[in-house]
């Protein structure tokens, strides 16, 4: 903190340490939260990582894809009726009639019979009937005389011709297996794709008119699965197997159909290119449907590919858009709830449960990418859910990776972080999942940055951090394990990148833990009967580590880690007694972090400057720290940053200087570092735009005229301005009843005209009395 006054002044206890620093939280001149980039994750369209073996094969040959029959020991059967001409004895005569009119009748000749055509027809018998697939007209007319009984084997070698002749008596043009019939003779021979895939596109309409999802007509069910799983293993053609999608989606397949189906959209959504074919098709919207159909235990191989397929394709915001309208979400969350229920009712899962929930959760990281979403997840509970299965299958790194994304991306939002603060029973599951995979750097750092993210805004998750057993322990060695590694990367000049992250990101944690106050002043206390050794030492640690990242990384090629480092020791500082070397940690080093600080305060990094001033402003409360600037020069590099136009340097470089003209020496050097006409300079031109600034220009002045009846200077250039910047009434006048803005500047400003008004006093009555004793 920078002292105002005197260096007398100062807080010593601990209480007085945490009082100012509660009023000093929001302004950004004192401690302040860090802020970092979201960790880097790449886009690419992966079914599984290579970390784990025995993972479903994410290429396979549609040749295994095959039908399979249903093997029938009995069908319906219409019992002998009284009317003669449906008698068994016509049997014969029926299949004759049959290869005669089916030889006879071309497609193009086909003419349309009624059903009391077939109905009067004396040459087909009352059982053959009831083995045809009828619509609904002719089925209702029959099932009055419905039975079971034994399939007379001699009508199923004649079935091709029933078909056909079915295909005679009834409209062609909205039958299924009409359709199907045209479809195989085309396969007969080189087919176009384009003609192919309209005659699946009206099968598909047929299908969905006839409602054969719903109907019990096995027959023609298998009739059509046989024919289109043939057509799939034709031809490899994308296009092609998107419309045949669209047969197999709308007939609402199930099974090992169903696991078929999405091994074929897996198949196509690999290739960003095919994302068109989803777009101008339904496919994606039926797809969901089916989906819903499933349960993670008994289709766990459908759901693995089916959400592999999802993964790749939410990847593009239009199909995740059109996914998400039709219920995804919510179908994706309700999975992800019974795989947990699982879990928690078994001890040991199938394998491929842990497979379907990687790729659930590989799907639900693509879709916190857009933020919309969010309500319906903290309104359905969904982020308790996802939390619960990170606790849950913590044993599964690839999940636990998946899972850390989400949540990484989720904690940039303020709301999300408040909904994963109350869904924790404690941050115990997150720093368990530290412990567990220290060295896993793409877990770490997301788990790490979720944290920092959290810890920004949020005082009860602060507290519990920090309370949480070992915390602060697990954080230093995290930190000692990836600085040492990203030193032996620099000796091996081999980048990184990733560990540089992790440990920026640690150092993040850290920080924003030490913005509440009680927090920060124990990391920096000295032992006692209430804070043990060991808490101490964890302290030094961390400066050591902080040190040694300033001594060996250059601002010019690590700027972030550098001035995360700056931002720790920053925070941490303010809340050390400086005054007393054996007070604490930083009393003890400051020596040593004042030397490595020096280094830098000739950088040509500006924000690297502010963070240094920062830190200085704080350091400089000690007299060995200021004397040790005076030595080295360094009192000179922070006056000639009052020729920066940056505002912020500005600031905080008037903030050390007040502290370090509290020193006789120093006032004269400043003087003679031309610092007074410096900062006269800076007042006239900024005062009225930036109170705190002036305020700390009017402290220096103060303390370097202080015990002297001189002026270093022309004082009635001083004067003139500080008239016209403690003028209340010109400045502010009737604004202050109407404008809330002007009523937050006022405030600043009564600060700055507390400490104005003593200097201007002065000034006039040195004006007045003693003009003999002005320098020229």
């Amino acid at each position: 903190m920078y002292n105002r006054e005197h260096v007398t002044k100062l807080p010593k206890t601990s209480s007085e340490i945490i009082s100012e620093a509660k009023a000093a939280l929001n302004p950004p001149l004192y401690i302040k939260p860090l802020t970092t980039n979201r960790p880097f994750t790449p886009r690419e369209r992966v079914f599984f990582c290579q970390r784990r073996t025995n993972r479903p094969p994410s290429a396979f040959k549609l040749q295994h894809v095959q039908f399979q029959e249903n093997k029938k020991t009995s069908c319906p059967k219409l019992p002998a009726l009284d009317n003669p001409k449906y008698s068994t004895v016509n049997s014969l005569d029926c299949k004759k009639e049959i290869k005669r009119q089916t030889h006879s009748n071309s497609a193009s000749t086909t003419r349309r019979r009624s059903n009391s055509d077939v109905a009067n027809n004396a040459n087909i018998s009352r059982k053959k009937i009831s083995s045809l697939s009828f619509p609904l007209s002719i089925d209702t007319l029959l099932k009055n005389h419905y039975e079971q009984n034994v399939y007379d084997h001699e009508y199923m070698s004649h079935e091709n011709e029933i078909n056909e002749a079915r295909a005679l008596c009834f409209d062609v043009d909205t039958d299924c297996l009409w359709i199907i019939s045209l479809i195989e003779t085309k396969m007969k021979k080189n087919f176009e794709t384009s003609e192919m895939c309209s005659l699946l596109n009206k099968l598909a309409m047929a299908i969905k008119r006839e409602n054969l999802s719903v109907i019990r007509d096995e027959n023609k069910k298998e009739t059509i699965l046989k024919t289109v799983f043939k057509l799939v293993n034709t031809s490899p053609d994308d296009d092609l197997t998107v419309h045949i999608l669209l047969v197999l989606l709308q007939m609402q397949v199930t099974g090992k159909y169903l696991a078929t189906v999405c091994k074929l959209i897996f198949k196509i959504s690999r290739l960003d290119k095919n994302d068109n074919l989803f777009l101008k098709t339904n496919v994606l919207t039926l797809f969901v449907d089916i989906l819903g159909l499933a349960t993670p235990r008994e289709d766990a191989e459908s759901l693995i590919y089916g959400y592999g397929a999802l993964k790749f394709l939410t990847m593009n915001p239009d199909l995740m858009e059109r996914a998400m309208n039709n219920g995804c979400l919510s179908l994706m969350l309700l999975h992800l709830k019974m795989i947990n229920l699982e879990r928690t009712e078994r001890q040991v899962l199938p394998e491929t449960i842990n497979h379907v929930l990687y790729q659930l959760t590989g799907t639900l990281r693509n879709v916190v990418n857009d933020r919309k979403f969010y309500v319906e997840l903290l309104s359905s509970g969904g982020l308790v859910t996802i939390y619960r299965a990170l606790e849950l299958f913590s044993g599964d790194i690839d999940v636990v990776t998946n899972i850390s994304r989400i949540l990484s991306i989720m904690s940039t939002d303020g709301k999300c972080c408040e909904a994963l603060v109350d869904c924790w029973s404690n941050v115990s599951v997150l720093m368990s999942i530290i412990d567990k995979y220290p060295g896993q750097e793409e877990i770490v750092v997301r788990i790490t940055y979720t944290l920092g993210n959290i810890l920004t805004n949020n005082e009860n998750a602060r507290h519990q951090l920090y309370e949480t057993h070992c915390s602060m322990g697990t954080f230093l060695n995290l930190m000692q394990l990836y600085l040492e590694k990203d030193l032996n990367n620099i000796s091996r000049d081999v980048k990184f990148n990733i560990v540089e992250d992790v440990l920026i990101k640690i150092i993040r944690v850290i920080v924003n833990m030490s913005i509440q106050p009680e927090i920060g002043a124990k990391l920096v206390k000295a032992a006692d009967d209430y804070h043990p050794v060991h808490k101490v030492k964890e302290c030094e640690q961390f400066l050591d580590s902080l040190l040694t990242i300033l001594r060996r990384k250059s601002i010019d090629e690590n700027e972030e880690l550098v001035l995360a480092a700056l931002a720790a020791l920053n925070n941490l500082s303010y809340y050390a007694d400086m005054s007393n070397p054996n007070n604490g940690p930083f009393g003890a080093r400051q020596l040593d972090i004042t030397q490595a600080l020096s280094l830098l305060l000739t950088t040509r990094n500006q924000f690297c400057k502010v963070e240094v001033a920062r830190v200085f402003g704080n350091l400089t409360r000690s007299a060995t720290v200021r004397d040790y600037l005076l030595e080295t020069s360094g009192l000179l590099a922070v006056t000639n940053c009052l020729d920066s136009g940056d505002k912020e340097l500005l600031v905080v470089c008037c903030g050390v200087l007040v502290n370090m003209t509290s020193d006789e020496n120093n006032r004269e050097a400043f003087k003679n570092y031309n610092g007074v006409s410096k900062m006269v300079n800076i007042l006239r031109s900024l005062g009225e735009h930036n109170w705190t600034l002036s305020a700390l220009i009017c402290q220096t002045l103060w303390n370097v005229c202080s015990g002297s009846d001189r002026f270093p200077g022309d004082p009635m250039v001083v004067l003139d301005t500080l008239v016209k910047l403690t003028d209340e009434e010109q400045l502010f006048g009737e604004l202050l009843s109407s404008n809330e803005e002007k009523v937050a500047e006022y405030k600043q400003w009564e600060d700055f005209a507390s400490v104005a008004t003593n200097l201007l006093e002065w000034l006039d009555e040195l004006l007045e009395g003693r003009f003999d004793n002005i320098e020229q």
